[in-house]
């Protein structure tokens, strides 16, 4: 009995052992996944940071591309403009053009008045000479 008491004894010692190596073992795991859970934290903070970032510089990029289609709209009723001014002076253009070609002819026209004035006094003059005589 007393050899089955030892017998006894040793198996609850060696079962009491085993029990303390898993309930060792187990406060390991639990400290390995408690410090995973804190690493995960840790990364997710970071990527809560990173979306953050992302957001703001998709806001950026958002007022950038705004303020781009707002200088091209700008640009291009400046070039409407540009396009109307040019037009007018094309117009312009051609009328004062028109507008020489009809003060040469007037010139002109007066350049042959001039002419035929300076020969008809020409021919008073030589007539005034020739009545002198």
């Amino acid at each position: 009995m007393a050899e089955k008491t030892m017998t006894a004894t040793k198996e609850v010692g060696a079962s009491i052992g085993a029990i303390q190596a898993g309930a060792r073992d187990s406060m390991a795991k639990v400290d390995e996944s408690a410090a995973a859970v804190a690493h995960a934290t840790a990364l997710a903070g970071e990527s809560e940071a990173a979306l953050a970032r992302i957001v703001a510089l998709v806001d950026e990029t958002s007022s950038q591309v705004q303020g781009i289609a707002t200088a091209a709209e700008e640009q291009s009723a400046t070039s409407e403009e540009i396009s109307r001014a040019e037009e007018a002076v094309s117009r312009l253009s051609s009328e004062i053009a028109q507008g020489m070609r009809e003060s040469a002819g007037v010139v002109s026209s007066v350049g042959q008045q001039v002419e035929a004035l300076e020969q008809l006094v020409e021919t008073f003059r030589n007539n005034s000479i020739g009545d002198d005589g």
